[in-house]
């Protein structure tokens, strides 16, 4: 994998630049991340306004589409929060492969990805959360694969025995494995928390834009199941 992939391919390899070079190359894709994130959240927010459930609104599949959705929102919080207990303030410091990581290598991402799936099912559409979701685990997967490059570089063979054991995104549950105590690093988790808990604002926000939409304030245009 060519390190310089985002836009214009480089002859570079990964292992020929020092750490400095790819921290800086990272920090460069992270600020791409964060940006095309954003710019996937403001057309989400133009878009579903006037996007709703082929399913009549009083059919036992809308709410069980937008209850599906909150439960995914709640674990997808109660997974960040898990993963930061693990990463315990030493995220960089040392290759961590309890707990959450044991089962997945990137699991606050697979969380972020399943909140995205709740929060556009909370249009009553499972459909819509799926598309958002697609568009999120595209941008994860790049910023993946930079990071790798960083992991690959800083612990080696250690960490390619971690991605022969551990599946890259989804889990396998028969790995888990964990100490008995694990660090915790309590202002890393109340960001954690801080940052995950505007997911649960979808709920009250998409059932005022159903009940603009039955009131005829807002044109369905697009219905999805």
């Amino acid at each position: 994998m060519m390190l310089f992939s985002f836009g214009k391919r480089s002859s570079v390899s990964p292992t020929d630049l020092t750490l400095d070079e790819i921290w800086c190359h990272l920090s460069k894709v992270q600020v791409r991340r964060r940006y095309t994130l954003t710019a996937l959240g403001i057309l989400a927010v133009v878009v579903a306004p006037f996007v709703a459930s082929s399913a009549a609104a009083a059919s036992p599949w809308y709410h069980g589409v937008k209850w599906f959705g909150l439960a995914l929102i709640l674990a997808a919080f109660l997974g960040r929060s898990w993963c930061m207990l693990y990463l315990g303030g030493h995220k960089g410091a040392e290759l961590i492969q309890q707990g959450p990581y044991s089962v997945s290598r990137n699991p606050l991402y697979l969380f972020s990805v399943m909140a995205v799936v709740g929060i556009g099912a909370q249009t009553g559409s499972i459909v819509f959360g799926l598309v958002l979701a697609l568009g999120v685990y595209a941008v994860f997967n790049y910023v993946i694969g930079e990071e790798e490059v960083l992991l690959r570089k800083v612990f080696g063979s250690q960490f390619d025995g971690y991605c022969a054991r551990v599946p890259r995104f989804w889990p396998r549950v028969s790995g888990w494995k964990s100490d008995s105590e694990v660090m915790v690093d309590v202002s890393g988790l109340g960001r954690t928390v801080r940052d995950a808990l505007p997911y649960f604002l979808a709920v009250p926000v998409f059932a005022l834009i159903g009940y603009a939409q039955v009131s005829g304030w807002l044109p369905v245009l697009l219905r999805l199941p």
